[in-house]
């Protein structure tokens, strides 16, 4: 494995200080010995991430949120930041580049807070299935446990989503 240069972690952008340098040192050194389908798995979810960023943005230009929703989305926005921007130094790190797509995401009408929060937590859910579904494709299995940890923090957001809407997020002691 090559060693990480400076100029590596810094392609990492925000996520940097919001994951810290240990993680984002092992995901770098892992995309640069990363298979090219490993790379394509990644610009998938920096789409995806970015497809979040944007939700979160039409759904506060919408001006229905409260202040506490209004503040939780703008964490659920920072968590999506640092997912993208720690995906991106990867494929870069990788000699890839990185994909300026954003994955289609239909929004439904938003005439409520309530109406945005359903919409969030459907965003949420495609995300933490999508990572669900693609970490035992990862070839490389730091790519993976990098692709696991973001899992956990997209699943955090449907719980929190759930709560706020007082919906159950799953029917039985196992997830589907």
């Amino acid at each position: 494995m090559s060693s990480l240069r400076r100029a590596h972690l810094l392609a990492f952008g925000t996520a940097a200080g919001l994951i810290g340098a240990p993680l984002l040192t092992a995901f770098a050194a892992a995309a640069q010995s990363a298979d090219p389908a490993d790379i394509d798995t990644l610009n998938a979810a920096i789409a995806l991430e970015r497809a979040g960023i944007k939700a979160y943005a039409d759904a506060a230009a919408t001006g229905l949120l409260s202040k506490p929703v209004l503040a939780l989305a703008g964490r659920f926005v920072a968590d999506h930041t640092a997912h993208r921007d720690a995906l991106i130094g990867a494929v870069r790190s990788a000699g890839f580049t990185a994909t300026d797509a954003i994955a289609p995401i239909a929004t439904p009408p938003l005439a409520t807070e309530r109406d945005v929060l359903a919409f969030a937590n459907t965003v949420e859910m495609k995300a933490a299935s999508t990572y669900l579904s693609v970490i035992p494709d990862l070839k490389n299995r730091t790519l993976a446990g990098v692709a696991a940890s973001i899992l956990g923090v997209e699943t955090t957001h449907v719980a929190l989503l759930a709560e706020a809407l007082q919906t159950r997020v799953y029917a039985s002691g196992f997830v589907a």
